[in-house]
């Protein structure tokens, strides 16, 4: 066999040209360049990756389980997922990284085609009670295209949207001094209280306990909403 830097140079990849390598047990094999990239997709480590799965009984590491309004499984028509804390490919488990997606906006793609994909608002992550290595996560659609096919591959990606900056809005309908509000936002915002009843503007002391909780402290119960931004 010819040495290596003997071999000509091909500066023109296509996705059917092969690469020699040894496979995990050892052997030596040809890899092609589509399996290789198909490969990539399913494993990234910059986004979740999930293979859907079809089977509500089949808890699969690495697959996620869909609860749809219709029976066809259209993006639109789903409305919560069941996630394994550990994406495909991954033994690195992302539960806090799924908290932190409450009353964000994310899009679930395909990863072979893009245009296959709905884009939703995280209402709620739970932790299965049952298989505890499983999270409950509540949508609701805001836009979508296509249908989710039983055994494909969906990235789960933060969505920023065409807008600007983020903002939160929490109601706080029982009178309480203390007001904890979970906004997901990332950052610690500036917080606005006003009254349910005059809408006049209180103030109350605001701690930040991270990027996407913050507890408001005021004096005496008070009801209103609190705007952040």
């Amino acid at each position: 066999m010819a040495r290596i830097s003997n071999y000509i140079s091909d500066t023109s990849v296509d996705k059917s040209d092969k690469f020699l390598g040894s496979n995990s047990s050892g052997q030596t094999k040809n890899f092609v360049v589509s399996d290789i990239n198909h490969f990539l997709k399913n494993t990234s480590s910059s986004k979740l990756v999930y293979a859907f799965e079809d089977t509500p009984s089949n808890k699969v590491s690495g697959s996620f389980l869909g609860t749809f309004s219709t029976a066809a499984k259209n993006f639109s028509a789903l409305t919560s997922i069941k996630v394994s804390k550990f994406p495909n490919g991954s033994l690195n488990a992302v539960v806090e990284y799924l908290q932190s997606l409450v009353n964000n906006d994310i899009v679930l793609s395909d990863v072979e085609n893009i245009n296959n994909f709905g884009v939703y608002t995280i209402n709620s992550v739970t932790q299965d009670s049952n298989a505890t290595d499983y999270y409950d996560i509540a949508l609701t659609a805001k836009t979508s295209n296509g249908t989710i096919v039983d055994g494909q591959f969906y990235s789960i990606i933060l969505y920023a949207g065409l807008s600007g900056d983020k903002a939160f809005t929490h109601t706080q309908s029982a009178s309480s001094a203390s007001w904890t509000i979970n906004h997901g936002l990332g950052k610690k915002p500036s917080v606005t209280i006003t009254t349910l009843a005059t809408g006049a503007q209180v103030i109350g002391e605001v701690t930040y306990t991270n990027n996407n909780t913050l507890v408001v402290s005021f004096a005496v119960a008070v009801s209103g909403i609190a705007h952040l931004n």
